[in-house]
């Protein structure tokens, strides 16, 4: 409960950040005290600031709880990718050319999403744009990516590779 006090109490509620733990494994019976726990989780930011700050903040709170309750820890962080970050230029083209490419499919840009993605290495070295073709049921009825229904609609890879080839287009043509 005390990591989920870290973005909340230190981090400035104008900055975005996700700390979660998404898994804990202790134990082997019901009925025998645990010798050992193992939590590991993600942390995600657009500013590597606030990241450093949260990571930090982080192996604090861990080491502050072990010593209160007289336990060891081993504190293991490894910096996932970078933030996504768009091109703004970029994201324009892919708008504009999406909204030509596919009229009769809603075009928008979204709100901004932490997504964890190695697309963000790209981005460091040359402008880009990451984007999202709907690939659920057309009804809604999907159950969301990284969720065990998820069952991807087939035809989106094909809107996908058709969006790409005309972002292509566009692009060289300026060249």
């Amino acid at each position: 409960m005390a990591l989920q006090t870290i973005v909340s109490r230190n981090v400035d509620p104008l900055d975005a950040a996700v700390l979660s733990v998404g898994q804990f494994s202790a134990g082997t019976a019901n009925n025998v005290i645990a010798e050992r726990c193992r939590l590991s989780g993600t942390v995600r930011s657009f500013d590597t600031k606030v990241r450093g700050l949260v990571r930090q903040r982080l192996e604090d709170t861990v080491r502050h709880m072990c010593e209160l309750h007289g336990c060891d820890f081993k504190f293991q962080y490894y910096e996932g990718y970078p933030p996504v970050v768009n091109d703004a230029d970029e994201t324009e083209r892919m708008l504009r050319t999406a909204s030509l490419q596919m009229p009769d499919v809603k075009v928008q840009q979204c709100e901004r999403v932490m997504a964890g993605e190695d697309f963000s290495y790209y981005l460091e070295k040359k402008p880009g744009c990451f984007f999202f073709v709907g690939a659920g049921a057309e009804d809604g009825s999907s159950a969301p990516h990284h969720h065990p229904r998820f069952d991807i609609e087939e035809k989106a890879m094909l809107h996908a590779a058709r969006l790409l080839i005309a972002v292509s287009d566009d692009a060289a043509s300026d060249l």
